[in-house]
């Protein structure tokens, strides 16, 4: 892997400042880990933040490979991100001007939130460095649950559909993001990859309760809810004190509710607003004296915290994604979260924890009574849920998928310039010789022709029963084995001189049995085995679309499920391959139709992978073979054939055909 100098921009959430105020949440955090993981893997990081302090070193060499540089664009004061949408356009200038200064490029910049989207977009313009957003949160989708109390200003939604469509990538945190951005940013599918947010397995694990308990001065044995985050009105902290008062009126006398956060250590109406009307419905409830707000804390204690409580409530109106249900299970403590964006996806309901309705006291404290009712299922879900998220929601993890994005977009955009330049030289190379033509046309003489560029040839591989064994819906990369054979044919076709690409079908994704991440760690699987035995794998294009999908961002008619011929035509389009030149092998029939509608010849592998055997003139294959070697000796021998008939064909033949 090459390694990466990338641009993070984050104009409002840095990843110094400290956590649990208004603006101070989870894309603080998400900056702060993708940085640091993208740097234990070897790229250089800068991250791009607005100056708030007057001293605020310009440059700090945070950590080895992290610098954080804050930009000066208005006032060296805290502003509320809400009103800070006129100062990006000195943020842009100033963020120009330092890379002019230290004359820094960036292979890729990551912009978070809109704003920082914005910049980026500006100076792609100037320099033609590629961009990709994380919104962390989408505007259109705050205001159907926030309405008016939704501060920021009307331009942020006609601003989002700009640079989601400039983008050359956009990140979903989760399937509900995805969805909300084609539904109501018009994104295309192709352009969207979902990456979610993620824990720190060296900064969250579970530690034993009563030493959790006696670390924070709790009584061993005392009933624990915590809710932990920013103390805001849309993450439903009314909600879970509603519920907790619910459960207190049904016998749990002793439990205790943990309110976390804050913009003090000392909880403090002035500083954080909220506090105060959440300190006074406590009151009114009468579990003022059950509901303990603990105001700010540092970062270092937060597993302690979670670790201690029986259980982590979380009843935002609208998340995006959600961080603090992934550190609460790590820690070995079930979440009860509301139904809403990224909550879904991290949830699994009746196995890590339980979902319920937003704005629904009465639901959250019965799944609160049902799980001290079943000490034993509260167990369990604990275990779960650590399993749970170390699998899947690593930060080293998402810095694997992000690392892998942003190659591909870096790679794009040094092949879109070199096509471009060609594109440039192959014009004025025209119109050279067209100048050049005309002049020799006087003198009874021919224009040289102008010659292009030789595209390459591809074997596209089926991936289940065609290149590996057809173990159902498997994403685990320990259960992929190539099929017998299959590496002596893979050899043959590198030395005849083709591309290897996998075109599949992944309708798993669209029902639900894995997310689309997953198939990152599939490709690595394949490129790791065949690298292993010197063979390079040109590229994986997956279909994750079915027409009767259980998750709605992946129900479509779409033109990239085969046999449509939307995979190949992709692959052949990022990587230059020239169709008719190539290859379709799988083996079944809709492998065979997909490859002759993408003007390819095709193969199928006739190992009782085809069931159904419909039939017509677009699902006859040009040669049927037991595996893949016995293809790539077919494949070699029709080649030959075909070249040593068009060498035995006069100029004069060859014209009457």
């Amino acid at each position: 892997m090459t390694k990466l100098k990338i641009g993070l921009i984050s104009e409002h959430a840095s990843p110094l400042a400290t956590l649990g105020g208004v603006d101070a949440g989870g894309q603080n955090v998400y900056v702060a880990q993708v940085a640091q993981h993208l740097a234990a893997l070897g790229h250089a990081v800068d991250v791009y933040t607005r100056r708030d302090n007057a001293d605020q070193a310009t440059v700090v060499d945070w950590q080895p490979g992290i610098r954080v540089i804050h930009v000066a664009a208005g006032p060296a004061c805290f502003i509320p991100k809400e009103r800070m949408l006129f100062l990006m356009s000195g943020f842009t200038r100033a963020m120009l001007d330092h890379m002019h200064r230290e004359s820094l490029h960036y292979d890729v910049m990551h912009a978070n939130f809109f704003m920082s989207a914005l910049v980026a977009a500006n100076i792609r313009r100037h320099t033609g460095i590629p961009y990709v957003v994380t919104f962390h949160a989408l505007g259109k989708v705050r205001r159907l649950h926030q309405g008016k109390a939704d501060g920021f200003p009307h331009a942020r939604l006609s601003i989002e559909e700009k640079v989601a469509r400039n983008a050359d990538a956009v990140i979903a945190e989760c399937p509900q993001d995805h969805d909300d951005l084609m539904q109501y940013y018009r994104v295309k599918p192709e352009k969207i990859e979902i990456i979610p947010g993620g824990f720190d397995p060296a900064e969250f694990w579970p530690v034993t309760k009563s030493a959790a308990r006696q670390s924070i001065g709790l009584a061993p044995q005392q009933p624990t809810v915590l809710y932990l985050g920013r103390i805001v009105p849309r993450k439903g902290v009314d909600t879970v004190i509603e519920a907790f008062a619910l459960l207190h009126r049904r016998g749990f006398h002793s439990a205790r509710l943990l309110v976390v956060g804050g913009d003090s250590i000392q909880p403090d109406p002035q500083l954080t607003p909220e506090l105060g009307r959440l300190q006074e419905l406590a009151r009114q409830q009468g579990v003022h004296e059950q509901v303990h707000f603990t105001g700010l804390r540092p970062r270092s204690m937060l597993r302690l915290f979670y670790s201690a409580a029986d259980m982590f409530v979380t009843a935002p109106w609208y998340e995006p994604f959600g961080i603090t249900p992934l550190e609460a299970m790590a820690c070995g403590t079930p979440v009860i979260g509301s139904s809403v964006g990224g909550l879904p996806y991290t949830i699994r309901d009746g196995q890590t924890g339980f979902l319920v309705p937003p704005k629904n006291p009465a639901a959250l404290a019965d799944k609160m009574a049902e799980l001290y009712a079943n000490p034993a299922s509260l167990q369990a879900m604990a275990a779960r849920g650590v399993r749970h998220v170390r699998e899947r929601f690593t930060w080293r993890i998402v810095a694997q998928q992000l690392e892998a994005l942003y190659t591909r977009v870096a790679e794009k955009q040094i092949i879109n310039r070199a096509s471009v330049a060609a594109i440039n030289q192959n014009v004025r190379h025209r119109s050279f010789h067209s100048r050049q033509g005309l002049a020799l046309l006087d003198a009874n003489q021919t224009a040289r022709p102008v010659t292009r560029p030789p595209h390459k040839k591809a074997i596209f591989l089926d991936k289940d029963g065609t290149l590996v064994e057809n173990i159902p819906y498997n994403v685990m990369p320990e259960r992929i084995r190539l099929m017998p054979r299959a590496m002596q044919g893979l050899r043959l076709f590198c030395d005849m001189g083709f591309e290897l690409i996998v075109v599949s079908n992944q309708a798993g994704v669209a029902f639900g049995f894995f997310p689309e991440h997953m198939l990152q760690g599939v490709e690595n699987k394949l490129r790791d085995e065949l690298a292993a035995d010197g063979i390079p794998l040109a590229g994986c294009y997956w279909c994750p679309h079915h027409p009767r999908a259980a998750l709605s961002a992946y129900s479509a008619l779409c033109t990239c499920r085969k046999p449509a011929p939307g995979l190949l035509r992709m692959a052949a389009r990022d990587l230059h391959i020239d169709l008719e030149a190539s290859w379709m092998i799988g083996d079944i029939l809709d492998d065979v139709e997909a490859g002759r509608r993408a003007d390819c010849r095709t193969v199928l592998i006739d190992n009782g992978g085809e069931t159904e055997w419909k039939r017509n003139a677009l699902r006859i294959p040009h040669i049927t073979a037991p595996d893949l070697y016995q293809a790539a000796l077919a494949i070699g021998n029709f080649d030959k054939a075909l070249d040593l008939q068009a060498t035995q064909l006069s100029p004069r033949k060859y014209e009457t055909r």
